[in-house]
This record gives structure tokens, C-alpha cells and sequence, in this order.
């Protein structure tokens, strides 16, 4: 997903429409909270649920997810999101883990209306080692009391499954 350089996308509504977390102020533990962003933002952007440092996420890229050529002509696959926050800057790894040549991309997001909203691409990976690790692996620093984005799709079309994504 995002393959193409892009430094900052605009995504409008109606790119697909799946069940999505509506976001709620939340007091964990670490004192992260993830404000209410826009359902019908979160389900355009398929997001689906939230995560913090230290948690395992889990999913099913299948063909009944978002597509990206949906946002991006290019790119042939189809992708989950998780919506992450910190509670201080901090440095986080993001370990996919499939039996599919998996791809993740951090975006940030920088604003959003009810319909739309502007995200800058931050970090991408598809395969951590050429040949003989098809799972993407992504560490960059995230800021505290900042939405950001992080989704896994595979590779093309043909590459769908169960997946994990290890945040830490």
C-alpha cells in the first residue's frame, strides 16, 4: 500500500468502507488516550482498532479488505490499519509477522475533516531480508499525543493470510 513516494497523501471518503474502531478517550495505564476521531473517517481509512507500545495485533488480510489501488493506481493489494499513540517520544518497532510477503507503511496524521484527511508517510518495509525473510520490520520514532497509522497488506493481490503485528 502507498508503494509510490508520496511525502504527504490526501485521502478523501468513500476509498472503502469496512467496520472500524470509533476511537474514545481511553486512560491505560501509560497514560495514552486516543481521542475520538470521525467513524466514517476510520472506516474510510479501514482501520481496525487501536494499539500501544508492548501489544500484539492481530488480523486476516483477505480479499474483502480495502484495496489500494483504490488510493494509489499502482499498488495491488489489499490492507488493514492499526491506529497507534505514545505517551512520550519514543523510538517503536513494528514486527509483521505471515506466511505472505507482507508490506508495512507509518503514516502520521497531520489534520483531518469529517471526510478527509492529510497523512504523511513516515516509514515503509517490505521484506527485512531479501530472498529469505518476506516479513516487514519497521522501527522509527513516534511523538507523543499523535495519531499515527500503521498499515499491513500484502505484497499484491495473491499474497492474503493471518498476520500478526508485534508493537514495540
Amino acid at each position: 500500500m502507498w508503494r509510490t513516494v508520496r511525502r504527504t497523501l490526501l485521502m478523501p471518503l468513500g476509498i472503502g468502507l469496512v467496520v472500524g474502531c470509533g476511537g474514545s478517550e481511553s486512560n491505560e495505564p501509560d497514560g495514552v488516550g486516543f481521542p475520538s476521531l470521525p467513524s466514517d473517517l476510520l472506516n474510510a481509512y479501514c482501520v481496525r482498532g487501536e494499539a500501544l507500545v508492548g501489544q500484539t495485533r492481530t488480523g486476516s488480510v483477505t480479499f474483502d479488505d480495502c484495496d489500494a489501488a483504490e488510493i494509489e493506481p499502482s499498488d495491488s493489494s489489499y490492507y488493514e490499519v492499526w491506529r497507534v499513540r505514545v505517551a512520550s517520544q519514543t523510538a517503536v518497532t513494528f514486527d509483521a509477522s505471515s506466511g505472505f510477503d507482507n508490506y508495512l507503511v507509518v503514516l502520521r496524521l497531520d489534520s483531518h475533516t469529517a471526510t478527509s484527511a492529510i497523512l504523511t508517510q513516515i516509514a515503509e518495509n517490505d521484506d527485512r531480508a531479501p530472498g529469505s525473510n518476506l516479513n516487514a520490520l519497521v522501527t522509527v520514532t513516534l511523538q507523543p499525543n499523535t495519531d499515527y497509522f500503521v498499515s499491513i497488506s500484502g505484497y499484491d493481490y495473491d499474497e492474503t493470510g493471518p498476520y500478526s503485528l508485534d508493537i514495540r
